[in-house]
């Protein structure tokens, strides 16, 4: 796997000996630690999850940031840094640690926006925020919608594996009447994948609104004057080769359909360099 760390922004923050961390190892792995803090401290925990009641009531502004930290000891929490470590470093992979740091924060901070909207709108103490397990879903939802042919486990399709993961807590929501947590879910799957596609996510998906924001200024170009020289312009070099998009796409493709088919190992060192070429020029579209 060490391809895929070629490129400075795909570096690791650190090494822990000859192990990388990168930001989904570190979100992952510092909701270990807090099982062990809770162990110690339940009190201290429990404060770090967003209560709505709390943040307008006592000022507890901080759980608008800290509810992802509360971990309680158990399989679920385990569970959750597990899957978000799995398929956080795909997305990572993707963005680079920065930028996918930046997209983790951007979401922590619109659910938690949305459950005081939504708390403050109907005069309750609802939405509770606590723990990786929405993270880690929406998470799993971008990658399943960036590879929706991708095999999974007995080579399912991934986006039955995404109609699964979304149908499951609206039945028991659903099922509980619970209305506002509903509300609550469904604008926080529209809000994620906006926030993905602002992080270069989801680009194919032309109905997501918003673009990819790559930070670079504008560069500014002079009208030509109308009583100008009608003569040819001549545009100065260096000149980089540029395919057609949809031959791009067609190409990538095709390499993606022969990881799924004979994983990643199929790949000839030329094949996954060009994959990494298509990556990069997709991002900066």
């Amino acid at each position: 796997m060490s391809w895929l760390y070629g490129s400075e922004q795909e570096r690791p923050w650190f090494h822990i000996r000859s192990y990388g961390v990168g930001t989904s190892e570190l979100v992952a792995g510092v909701s270990l630690v807090m099982m062990v803090v809770y162990a110690i401290s339940p009190v201290f925990v429990t404060a770090l999850a967003l209560q709505p009641a709390m943040v307008m009531q006592r000022g507890y502004v901080w759980q608008v940031l800290t509810w992802p930290l509360f971990a309680a000891p158990g399989l679920g929490t385990i569970f959750d840094a597990v899957v978000l470590w799995l398929m956080g470093r795909q997305v990572e992979r993707e963005l680079g640690k920065r930028r996918f740091g930046w997209m983790l924060l951007a979401l922590v901070v619109g659910e938690s926006i949305l459950a005081l909207l939504l708390a403050l709108a109907f005069r309750t103490n609802d939405p509770i925020l606590a723990g990786l397990s929405s993270l880690a879903t929406v998470i799993v939802l971008i990658v399943i919608a960036e590879n929706p042919r991708m095999p999974f486990f007995f080579r399912i399709p991934a986006w039955v594996i995404g109609l699964i993961i979304i149908l499951i807590p609206f039945l028991s929501s659903l099922a509980r009447r619970d209305w506002l947590g509903l509300l609550h879910l469904v604008l926080s799957l529209a809000l994620a994948a906006v926030i993905a596609k602002f992080a270069g996510m989801l680009s194919r998906y032309a109905f997501i609104p918003g673009h990819m924001i790559t930070g670079q200024p504008r560069v500014r170009t002079k009208k030509s004057s109308r009583g100008g020289s009608q003569g040819s312009t001549v545009v100065q070099g260096p000149w980089t080769t540029y395919e057609p998009p949809a031959r791009e796409d067609a190409e990538m493709d095709a390499l993606l359909d022969k990881i799924m088919a004979s994983g990643l190992d199929s790949l000839t060192p030329k094949e996954r360099k060009r994959l990494e070429e298509l990556r990069q020029q997709r991002r900066s579209r």
